[in-house]
């Protein structure tokens, strides 16, 4: 870890358990003494088990306020800039709870059509042969992961589970009938419960740990060709004319293989028009209009290397550009101002696999439809993108999404981006006119019985703007975790519904951002608001901040649920429509208490309705908010 970085989780670490300039467990100790709670009080252990139930979600549920120090830990390491992106890939698997041993990629079992050609570079020819012995590593690794699965199961899943998210998925959070009738609305309805039993049932038969280590084994291999071919600069190898439906320009050399089509490309331009296993491009402004890097049951595993240009990545076709469905994706991009416009799974996607992106430098734009720039479900998807001012466009399940068994990560390390997810289906169920976002940073369940995934939002620095609608901006639904984590900058959040650190459900969520002048604007149930059974935790260290809230926010717990809002230090502004529930409010239901906890611990603040600076206040059963110094007493009930 560099020195920063250290310094950074040092700071962070005082600051949370300790240091000179205060403890924020000392400040929400005064505010549970003044509400006769302690620690203990804030757990929310479910009852509720299953086979794909991950032990960080549970561990999130019991000790919330342990949430800071995860999330910062986590956010500061995988966008650390010069850590081997291996490492990178390495936790991700941790939050699953998978410790897979470093892969050791021997030589190829045969001879592929390259061996021995003289007209490629050894150094082609070595990395190529890398990237082909972790296929076939991988291929018995994953074959194994599948192995409790029949050939009917097998079909389901290539027939409902790949397409699930678009087809299925929001059909807990999102009732829209159009012009159907009722009764064949319910019959729809009916039809997606069956296939959901099925899909699940049959999720649970699959090892995990099997994708995670074929994917460690193809991702590690992928690393190392990269650096074998660094400063290549290879001429023709001689070969026929590679056929114009496959590929066209600066092509060196092109072979087909038992695994799929191979193709090395040249310092020119070239345009890649079929879905290859491996592509190894070695310069130009080139155009991908397939599936660059994109695995699915036909190709089930697949690589592309571009080593510089301003390149386009361009494909309607399912499980494109660092994507893995029923398989694995790997696209590595060195260099270049790059567009990658894909519709539905797609960008670091993994859905029964895995997939991975790392652009290392460029102002790039990511622009896709659903379950898209990290996303994972049964799997992993893994967006790493190391510099360069940067946009993420997506609709939904999108910028960190984790579904069932799965885990989606969108990291930025260094750049002022633009993260916006809008657009997709209309919220009839609450809110017309409105859309489910279910991003930046969202885990979400399938309700009633299968637990949720992990979807992170992380960003290092720089001034970046976030805009969702309904769900997002680390937020979760139905045991499942979410987090949004911004390191620095003076940055802008817009949303409108359940976001910005709020969760509901049986589930937990955090938002942090660590510093910086920063923007908040939502309607409600939102900044640390949890809803049913939950946990959230939004926390600001830094930065004279405003926010803009409706009504149930800042600190609320509502249905049993655990709510707690901390903006550190900063001159801050809150606004807020309503004050029966907002800034410290717990509700009472189910003859049990909510807990909505709001501290500023430093700083001149401002306050329109309720609280005020050097004040506290007092709302519902379990509600108190303090703007420290002030001179707190004990809520009498």
């Amino acid at each position: 870890m560099k020195k920063t970085a250290l310094l950074s989780v040092i700071l962070v670490a005082s600051i949370i358990f300790g240091g000179e300039s205060g403890d924020i467990h000392s400040f929400i100790d005064d505010a549970l003494v003044s509400v006769k709670m302690r620690e203990s009080d804030l757990s929310q252990i479910s009852l509720i088990s299953g086979p794909l139930r991950l032990a960080l979600v549970d561990s999130c549920m019991d000790r919330p306020l342990d949430m800071p120090a995860m999330l910062d830990s986590f956010g500061t390491k995988i966008t650390d800039p010069g850590a081997d992106p291996y490492k990178s890939l390495d936790k991700a698997f941790s939050l699953m709870g998978f410790k897979i041993d470093p892969p050791v990629v021997k030589s190829p079992q045969k001879d592929y059509p390259w061996k021995g050609n003289k007209d490629i570079p050894v150094r082609l020819r070595e990395a190529m042969d890398l990237i082909f012995a972790a296929f076939e590593q991988s291929s018995v690794e994953f074959n194994t992961a599948f192995s409790e699965v029949d050939s009917f199961q097998m079909d389901t899943i290539k027939t409902f589970g790949l397409s699930y998210i678009t087809r299925d998925a929001a059909l807990d959070l999102h009732s829209e009938r159009g012009g159907t009738s009722l009764e064949d609305f319910d019959k729809l309805q009916l039809e997606a419960e069956k296939r959901s039993d099925r899909i699940f049932n049959i999720t649970a038969k699959i090892d995990r740990t099997r994708i995670a280590s074929a994917t460690a084994k193809v991702f590690k291999a992928a690393l190392s060709a990269r650096e074998k071919v660094e400063g290549i600069t290879a001429k023709s190898a001689g070969t026929s004319d590679v056929p114009d439906s496959i590929a066209g320009g600066d092509i060196i050399y092109w072979c087909e293989t038992d695994f799929g089509l191979v193709a090395i490309g040249g310092l020119g331009r070239t345009t890649y028009k079929k879905r290859f296993a491996l592509i190894i491009d070695l310069g130009g402004d080139d155009s991908y209009l397939e599936a660059a890097g994109g695995a699915n049951p036909h190709t089930k595993f697949s690589v592309c290397i571009d080593m510089a240009g301003d390149d386009l990545y361009s494909s309607r076709s399912h499980y494109a550009f660092g994507s893995g469905g029923l398989g694995i994706g790997i696209l590595l991009d060195e260099a270049g101002n790059d567009l990658y416009k894909t519709g539905h799974y797609s960008i670091a996607s993994g859905c029964f696999g895995s997939g991975i992106l790392l652009d290392k430098a460029g102002d790039d734009k990511y622009i896709g439809e659903s379950f898209t720039q990290g996303a994972g479900f049964v799997g992993f998807g893994l967006l790493l993108d190391r510099a360069g001012n940067d946009l993420f466009r997506a609709r939904s399940f999108a910028q960190g999404f984790g579904f069932v068994g799965g885990v989606g990560i969108l990291a930025d390390s260094y750049g002022n981006d633009s993260y916006i997810a809008q657009g997709s289906q209309n919220d009839t169920l609450r809110y017309a006119g409105h859309h489910l976002s279910l991003a930046q940073g969202f885990g979400y369940g399938n309700r009633p019985d299968w637990s949720g995934g992990i979807g992170f939002l992380l960003d290092r620095s720089g001034n970046d703007v976030y805009i969702a609608d309904i769900f997002g901006q680390g937020s979760s639904y139905w045991l499942a975790l979410g987090g949004l984590w911004d390191g620095a900058g003076n940055d802008s959040y817009t949303g409108y519904q359940y976001c910005q650190g709020t969760s509901t459900h049986l589930s937990a969520a955090m938002m942090m951002d660590k510093s910086g002048d920063d923007s908040y604007i939502s309607k409600g149930v939102s900044q640390g608001a949890a809803h049913d059974m939950a946990v959230a935790y939004f926390l600001d260290l830094d930065g004279d901040d405003n926010y803009i809230v409706h009504d149930l926010s800042r600190g609320a717990g509502n249905a049993n649920a655990v709510g707690i809002f901390i903006d550190y230090s900063g001159d801050d502004g809150y606004v807020a429509k309503s004050e029966l529930n907002v800034q410290g409010f717990g509700d009472w239901r189910r003859d049990f208490g909510s807990i909505g906890i709001m501290l500023d611990c430093q700083g001149l603040d401002s306050y329109s309705r309720i609280g005020g600076d050097s004040s506290w206040w007092s709302s519902g059963k379990y509600g108190i908010g303090i703007d420290f110094p002030a001179d707190i007493k004990e809520i009498k009930h």
